[in-house]
């Protein structure tokens, strides 16, 4: 495999950067540069393989990401392991950007950046929705540490086990929660009997 000059290396990066952080194998071919340098820079650790085709740069700026995937998803809101994450209830970092919409609605995903949807109700929708004001002074609509622990409990067969009792460790263990929302929360979401059940078992 010939060597990569310094001049590729910046025209490969700068397309990651126009796509906030993200680039499909065919942009790159589309910008005169050979694919077969994509492989160099994952194993240099400069980018990371999402998937066949889809890579995204180590260092990306979450922030651009997350308003990108709002416009693609408008009234959408910011839940389960992006929120899990940006609360640090979690070691999990998914390479998606997970966006709670209401269920039945029907939205075309983009390429990029890359988004995983969960569809709910619409009398829970907007349960524990909050927002929070980025650099750029966008607000951006997330649940709350309540909502998303909750959701971690009725969706751990989908994340995980590991995941959920690490996402309640870590939530029982901080300072800033409020448990008598959570299981007001619990109790609307129809699984206050369940999350009783495993905070019993890991306290």
């Amino acid at each position: 495999m010939s060597c990569m000059t310094n001049e590729t290396r910046n025209r490969i990066i700068q397309v990651f950067t126009e796509h906030s952080g993200y680039a499909r194998t065919q942009d790159i071919r589309s910008s005169g540069i050979h694919h077969k340098y994509l492989q160099q820079l994952v194993e240099e650790g400069s980018i990371i393989r999402l998937k066949h085709g889809l890579y995204s740069l180590v260092e990306v700026d979450n922030y651009a990401v997350l308003q990108e995937a709002l416009l693609t998803v408008p009234d959408g809101i910011i839940c389960m392991g992006t929120a899990l994450s940006f609360y640090e209830l979690t070691t999990w970092n998914p390479p998606e950007t997970h966006i709670a919409i209401q269920r039945g609605r029907k939205v075309v995903l983009p390429d990029y950046p890359p988004i995983k949807l969960y569809h709910v109700s619409e009398n829970t929708l907007t349960l524990g929705r909050t927002e929070i004001k980025v650099d750029s002074g966008q607000m951006i609509p997330i649940y709350d540490r309540e909502r998303v622990v909750c959701d971690a409990v009725r969706f751990r067969n989908k994340i995980g086990m590991d995941i959920m009792k690490e996402v309640l460790k870590e939530y029982m263990t901080s300072k800033q929660k409020d448990l008598n929302t959570l299981y007001s929360y619990a109790r609307k979401l129809r699984i206050a009997t369940v999350l009783n059940q495993y905070l019993d078992v890991l306290l």
